[in-house]
């Protein structure tokens, strides 16, 4: 596996883990809950974007 692939794998964990945070987090509940929530949405957009960035940058790399 390439680098740049297996950075792409670690985006998309690190995606997903910042997700069921998100989703453990909405189901308690509370204050506690909007504060956390904002953070781990910004958080789960971040890798995935960066994730993204990794995919295509796998793709071009195939085309070169």
């Amino acid at each position: 596996m390439d680098p740049i692939a297996l950075f792409a794998v670690i985006g998309l964990a690190l995606a997903a883990y910042a997700l069921f945070n998100g989703v453990v987090s909405m189901a308690h509940g509370g204050i506690e809950d909007q504060r956390a929530s904002h953070v781990y949405m910004f958080k789960r957009v971040g890798w995935q974007g960066l994730a993204a960035l990794f995919v295509l940058l796998g793709l071009l790399s195939q085309i070169a």
